[in-house]
C-alpha cells in the first residue's frame, strides 16, 4: 500500500514538545490517511491522529488549507462533532490531532434494529451537530454509517471531515476544498444526485446523505440499494427511494422523502427545518413538510465529463459507416480512468499475453466496482477496439481524463510491477509505484497495484467490495497466471495464431483446476472467436459445451451467462441469448458486455421499444458517460429519427469534445439528411483528431452525395486500408467505381470482394439481416439475381422498420429491375423517416426521374419533413 509506511508508526512518539504523543495503534484509514489512537503525554489523554498522507503533505497549498480548514473546525464547540485540536508537523509529515470518541459506529450499531426513541435521538444528535458545522461554514461531504460515533452513553459524535468543503458564501465561493482530490470526496452510496454529476455541494448536499443513513439506520435497508440492482449510483439518480416499514410513525416517510429529493430545490434548505420536522414527527404533532415531486433526475443535468465503452463497428445503409457500440453498466464522477496494456520487459508472447491479461482483469475488476465510488473505468475491450496506446490518445479517443500504464519485469522466481498514473491533460505523473511479488504467486501483483490505485485515488472501499476485489476464482497460482495469459491472447481476437494460443492457455487454466470456471467461460470465447476466424463449425459445438460448463460450475456468476449470450448473438438465437444476458444482468448489473449483449438479442427480435428502454436506463445509471448517448444516438438513426439522434450525438460531443467518433457519428447523421456542409466540417474535426477508417468512409459518403466520386474513392481506399474486413467500405468503394469512366474492372473486384466478406460474417450468424441486405445489393450489382432475392427477402424480414433497410432493400429490386416494387419499398422508407436527399443524391435513382409515382413520392416527403 502506498501508505503502508506508516503502519510503522506504532510505537514512535510525534510532536516537538519532544514526542509530546506516543502513538498506541491503529483505529483505521479515511481518505486522507490513517488514523492511529495515542497518548497525549502533556495532558494527559487519549487522542486520535490523523497521519496525512505523503503526496498531500508535499503539497504547499494543500498544507496552508489544511491548517486554515483545521483552524475553522477547531472552533466548532458542538458537542456532537469530534473535536479537532491540532495540527501537528513531525519530520516533514503533517499529523491532525482529533478528539478520541470510545464507543461504537452506527454501522456497527445497525446490525441490530434501533427502538423508535433511540433513532429519533441519533437523528436528532446528527441534525443538531451538522447545523452547526454549516452554521460555522463548513460542509461534511462524507456522511454514512461508519463517520457516526454513538459513546456508551449515547452521546452521537460526527467524525472524519476529511473530505470538508467550506459552504459557498458569497465570501468563501472561489475557495478551495480541503480534500486536495479535484474530484468531488465522499462515498457513491451517500451521495446526493448533483454531487454524482459533478456539480459542487451545498448543505442540501449534505442533508441527502443524512437522509440515506437516516432512512437506512430505521428501515434496516439501504433506499436505494437493491439485490438484483447493485448500481447504486444510478438509482439514486432515477429511482425514488424505498418507503420507511408500516410502523414508521406519521409524517416521517415524508420528512425523510423530502431529505432525498431528487432536485436540491426540493429538499430542506438548512438542517434546523429538518430538525422541527423531526421533533414534530417524535411528538406526533404535524410536520410542516409536504412531499415533494417524484419525478426522476433530469439527465440534461449540466456536470462533468465521464467515460467509456465498447464498441463493435456497423455500418448505416447504403454507404454510411458508424460505430455501433455497446452499453455501460455503472456511474460515476468526473474522473474516467483507461487501464493499458502493461508492458512486459522481454517480448515473447507469453510475457505480452501474461501482461495484457492482468491488465484487462485488472480494468474488469475495477468496472465491477465503479458504480458505487467516484471512479468511471473503461473496458478493456474498448480501449482494444479503439486501439489506444498512451495518455494522449486515450484522451482522443476515449474522453479519459487518466490513464494507468506500466511494465512488468521478471528476473528469476521475482516479479517487479512499475506503474504510474497519468493525468490525460497534462501527461503529468500523477502517482508512481513499484511492486515487487514472487512470481508464483499472481494473486499479489494483481491486488497490490489496484490497492495502491484505490488508495492514491482516495477510494476506501467497503468490506463486501474488497472481497470481490481479492476473488479470483481459483486458488491455485498455476490456473490463474494461465488464465491471465489467456485473456491476454484473446485481446488479439483477430489473429487466429493468438487464439489459438488463447485456447491452450484456457485448456492448461483448466488442467490445473478443473473446477475453475472463469476459465471454461474464457474457453468458450475463445472458441467462439476461432470459429470467426477459421470458419470451423465445431468452434461453436466446442464453445456452447465451454460455456454451459461454466455455467454448471458457477450459477451465481454473470461470467457464463455473458459466454452463453455472447454465443447465442453470434449464432442468430437472439431468443435463447436475450434469456441469459437478461439473467447475467441480473447477477451484476455493472457489466458492459451484458448490457451491450442485451441490447443487440432485443434490437434483432424486433424488441425496439425494450431496446430503446434498456439504452435510456443505460444513460440514468451513467447520465455523464458519452457513450451511452452515442448508442442511443445510433438506435435512433436506424429508426429514422434524425433530429434525436443529432441530440443524442451533440451530447458525446460535448461529453468528449476530443473523441473523434462523437464527430463521425454526427456528421453521419448531417449525411442523412443531405447536410454536406455540415457533414464535412464534422468529419475534419474527427480526421483530425484521429484519421479512423469510419470517418475517412463516411467522408467519401459526404464527397459521393457531392458527385465527387474520384475523391470518394480515395477516402474509401484509405478506410479500406484501415478496416481491411469491412464489406461496407468494399462495398462504397465499388460503387463509387462504378461511377468512374475506365474503372469498370475495379467496380466488379471490389463488389466481389465486399460479398465475399459479407458472406463470411453470415456463416457465423445466418440472420444478420443488415449482412443480408448488403449480400443482396452486392449480388445484384454482380448480376447474381437469385442470390440477391434470397439475401434481400431474408434481411428485410428482421428489418422491416429500418428506413435505412427498406432502401437497401429497394435498391436491390432497381438493381434487378423490379421497378414497381422498387417503388412500393422506397415508399415505406420514406413513411418510416428516410430524409428524400438520400434518393435525389444517390446516382442509381437517376432513371427514375421520369416516373411521376417516383416525383410525386418525393415531393410529398419534403413537404412532411
Amino acid at each position: 500500500m502506498a501508505h503502508a509506511a506508516t503502519t510503522d508508526l506504532i510505537g514512535s512518539r510525534i510532536g516537538r514538545n519532544p514526542g509530546r504523543f506516543a502513538i498506541r495503534s491503529k483505529l483505521g484509514r479515511g481518505g486522507m490517511g490513517e488514523v492511529f489512537l495515542a497518548d497525549d503525554t502533556v495532558l494527559k489523554r487519549p487522542v486520535a491522529m490523523k497521519a496525512v498522507r505523503r503526496d498531500h503533505c508535499q503539497n504547499g497549498n494543500f498544507h496552508q488549507r489544511l491548517l486554515k480548514e483545521a483552524e475553522r473546525l477547531s472552533q466548532i464547540k458542538d458537542s456532537h462533532i469530534a473535536h479537532v485540536h491540532d495540527v501537528v508537523e513531525h519530520e516533514g509529515e503533517l499529523y491532525v490531532v482529533m478528539e478520541y470518541v470510545e464507543g461504537q459506529t452506527l454501522r456497527t450499531r445497525l446490525q441490530s434494529a434501533l427502538s423508535d426513541k433511540e433513532f429519533f435521538s441519533i437523528s436528532e444528535q446528527c441534525l443538531s451537530g451538522l447545523d452547526a458545522a454549516h452554521s460555522s461554514g463548513i460542509l461534511h461531504c462524507d456522511l454514512k454509517p461508519e463517520n457516526v460515533m454513538i459513546t456508551p452513553s449515547g452521546q452521537v459524535k460526527i467524525l472524519d471531515f476529511g473530505f470538508a468543503r467550506r459552504v459557498a458564501t458569497d465570501e468563501t465561493r472561489d475557495s478551495l476544498e480541503l480534500s486536495s482530490s479535484s474530484a468531488v470526496g465522499g462515498t457513491v452510496a451517500y451521495m446526493a444526485p448533483e454531487v454524482l454529476m459533478g456539480k459542487k455541494p451545498d448543505q442540501r448536499s449534505d442533508i441527502f446523505s443524512l437522509g440515506v443513513m437516516l432512512s437506512e439506520a430505521y428501515a434496516g435497508r439501504h433506499p436505494f440499494r437493491s439485490e438484483q440492482d447493485k448500481r447504486t449510483a444510478g438509482r439514486i439518480l432515477q429511482a425514488q427511494p424505498k418507503p420507511l416499514p408500516a410502523r414508521a410513525p406519521a409524517g416521517l416517510n415524508a420528512v425523510i422523502a423530502r431529505m432525498l429529493a431528487k432536485d436540491p430545490a426540493h429538499r430542506y434548505a438548512n438542517c434546523a427545518e429538518v430538525l422541527a420536522d423531526f421533533r414534530a414527527v417524535r411528538t406526533g404533532q404535524q410536520p410542516a413538510v409536504e412531499v415533494p415531486e417524484t419525478r426522476p433526475f433530469p439527465r440534461w443535468f449540466p456536470a462533468a465529463a465521464l467515460a467509456t465503452l465498447a464498441i463493435a463497428g456497423v455500418s448505416l445503409w447504403p454507404k454510411i459507416n458508424t460505430h455501433r457500440p455497446g452499453v455501460p453498466a455503472v456511474t460515476a464522477a468526473s474522473r474516467q480512468l483507461v487501464v493499458l496494456p502493461f508492458k512486459p520487459a522481454a517480448d515473447d508472447a507469453n510475457s505480452r499475453a501474461f501482461a495484457s491479461g492482468l491488465t484487462e482483469t485488472m480494468a474488469a475488476k475495477l468496472g465491477q466496482i465503479a458504480d458505487r465510488y467516484p471512479l468511471e473505468i473503461v473496458p478493456a475491450s474498448e480501449v482494444r477496439a479503439q486501439k489506444v496506446n498512451d495518455a494522449q490518445q486515450a484522451r482522443a479517443n476515449l474522453g479519459a481524463t487518466m490513464v494507468l500504464e506500466g511494465s512488468l519485469q521478471q528476473s528469476g522466481s521475482i516479479v517487479r510491477v512499475t506503474y504510474s498514473l497519468v493525468d490525460t491533460r497534462t501527461l503529468r505523473q500523477l502517482h508512481a509505484g513499484v511492486i515487487t511479488a514472487e512470481a508464483s504467486n499472481p494473486f499479489a501483483v494483481q491486488d497490490r497495484v489496484m490497492d495502491e490505485v484505490l488508495d492514491k485515488l482516495d477510494i476506501e472501499l467497503a468490506t463486501e467490495d474488497r472481497g470481490r476485489m481479492q476473488s479470483h476464482g481459483t486458488s491455485q497460482p498455476e490456473a490463474y497466471t494461465s488464465y491471465l495469459n489467456g485473456r491476454g491472447y484473446l485481446q488479439e481476437y483477430d489473429r487466429l495464431e493468438s487464439v489459438n494460443r488463447a485456447v491452450a492457455a484456457f485448456q492448461h487454466s483448466l488442467q490445473a483446476d478443473p473446477g475453475f470456471a472463469l476459465a471454461h467461460a474464457g474457453l468458450g470465447q475463445a472458441y467462439l472467436q476461432r470459429g470467426a476466424l477459421a470458419l470451423t463449425p465445431e468452434s461453436v459445438a466446442q464453445a456452447k459445451d465451454a460455456c454451459l460448463r461454466a455455467a454448471q460450475l458457477d450459477g451465481s456468476s454473470p461470467d457464463a451467462e455473458i459466454c452463453l449470450g455472447m454465443l447465442f448473438n453470434s449464432t442468430g438465437e437472439y431468443e435463447k441469448a436475450a434469456q441469459h444476458l437478461e439473467r447475467a444482468v441480473n447477477l451484476e448489473g455493472s457489466r458492459d458486455e451484458s448490457y451491450r449483449m442485451l441490447s443487440l438479442a432485443y434490437e434483432k427480435l424486433g424488441r425496439l421499444k425494450d431496446a430503446e428502454a434498456l439504452l435510456l436506463r443505460a444513460i440514468a445509471v451513467r447520465p455523464q458517460y458519452w457513450a451511452g448517448y452515442k448508442q442511443l444516438g445510433r438506435f435512433y438513426v436506424t429508426r429514422g429519427r434524425y433530429a434525436e439522434a443529432i441530440q443524442e450525438f451533440k451530447r458525446v460531443v460535448e461529453l468528449a469534445p476530443d473523441s473523434f467518433s462523437g464527430y463521425s457519428n454526427l456528421a453521419g447523421v448531417y449525411l442523412h439528411q443531405g447536410d454536406y456542409a455540415a457533414a464535412t466540417e464534422a468529419l475534419e474535426k474527427s480526421i483530425a483528431i484521429h484519421p479512423a477508417g469510419a470517418a475517412l468512409s463516411n467522408l467519401g459518403a459526404a464527397y459521393f452525395y457531392q458527385h465527387k466520386y474520384e475523391d470518394a474513392a480515395r477516402n474509401y481506399e484509405r478506410a479500406a486500408q484501415i478496416l481491411p474486413g469491412s464489406y461496407v467500405i468494399f462495398g462504397n468503394l465499388a460503387e463509387a467505381y462504378s461511377q468512374i469512366d475506365g474503372h469498370e474492372a475495379e467496380s466488379r473486384r471490389n463488389y466481389t470482394h465486399a460479398l465475399e466478406l459479407a458472406e463470411r460474417q453470415l456463416r457465423v450468424n445466418p440472420r444478420d439481416g443488415a449482412t443480408q441486405l448488403y449480400a443482396a445489393l452486392y449480388a445484384a450489382m454482380l448480376g447474381d439475381t437469385a442470390r440477391a432475392e434470397r439475401y434481400r427477402k431474408s434481411g428485410i424480414r428482421s428489418l422491416s422498420d429500418d428506413p435505412s433497410a427498406r432502401l437497401g432493400s429497394a435498391l436491390v429490386l432497381a438493381e434487378l429491375h423490379k421497378d414497381a416494387l422498387a417503388m412500393a419499398e422506397l415508399e415505406l422508407a420514406l413513411k418510416a423517416g428516410l430524409s428524400p436527399t438520400e434518393i435525389t443524391n444517390n446516382p442509381a435513382w437517376q432513371r427514375f426521374a421520369a416516373y411521376p409515382r417516383f416525383v410525386s413520392m418525393l415531393q410529398g416527403a419534403r413537404k412532411s419533413r
